[in-house]
């Protein structure tokens, strides 16, 4: 068995992502990385579940707070 991690890529027009598992020394967690810009974040299970709460205009809003995105739709 290979000790490296596995990892996926998902792309759109937009970015392109890479999502691994990785294990620490307090557990294992997601590595996600912006193959774009290089910015990383490692999110453990309870961080993980917390996205599962999330609706999809939770990310709209997101969007137009930190990128300026603007969706008529948030009105």
């Amino acid at each position: 068995m290979s000790n490296q991690n596995q990892s996926i890529q998902v792309a759109n027009e937009f970015t392109y992502i890479q999502v691994q598992k990785v294990k620490t020394k307090n557990g294992e967690v997601l590595e996600i990385e912006s193959l774009k810009n290089h910015n990383k974040i490692t999110l453990d299970a309870m961080q993980l579940e917390a996205l599962t709460l999330l609706k999809p205009e939770d990310f709209s809003k997101f969007f137009e707070i930190h990128y300026g995105v603007y969706d008529s739709q948030l009105k």
